[in-house]
């Protein structure tokens, strides 16, 4: 069977703290599964790469076809090998791992537009906001014009 899997991360530096969501969609479109956890002292790129790490280990067992649909190129980059693996190798470890257990799948990778409009992409926003409490968004909006 095929399913969609949207993921997010976000994180805090004033708070350090972050989040990870993601849904799973099966074939006709409804949600199979829709989790988020948070994350302390990790950073925004470790939280993509645990969003998408979770929601493949997480996949339904009859799971043949999976797209992986994230705001990150670094996760999506890096986890295909596009991108080299300088730091975050613990999480690669566990990638390879989660692949090599769930080889059956046959994974496509494709990248949208952070808060954007895509449904799924800012409902895995949303969620991770919940866990955090507050807006991870606009803190790291308001840090990068401060810069």
């Amino acid at each position: 069977m095929k399913y969609t899997i949207y993921t997010d991360g976000a994180y805090s530096r004033l708070h350090d703290e972050g989040a990870f969501s993601f849904v799973i969609l099966n074939e006709d479109g409804t949600e199979a599964l829709r989790m988020g956890h948070k994350i302390v002292h990790e950073t925004n790129n470790r939280a993509e790469l645990k969003a998408i790490i979770a929601a493949v280990y997480k996949l339904p067992d009859d799971a043949t076809k999976a797209r992986i649909i994230s705001d990150s190129m670094y996760a999506l980059n890096t986890l295909q090998g596009v991108w080299a693996r300088n730091i975050n190798h613990d999480l690669f470890d566990v990638w390879e791992r989660t692949i090599n257990e769930r080889s059956d799948v046959e994974l496509e990778f494709l990248w949208v537009k952070g808060h954007s409009g895509d449904e799924y992409n800012e409902i895995c926003d949303q969620l991770c906001n919940q866990i955090l409490g507050y807006d991870a968004n606009a803190e790291f909006d308001k840090y990068k014009k401060n810069k």
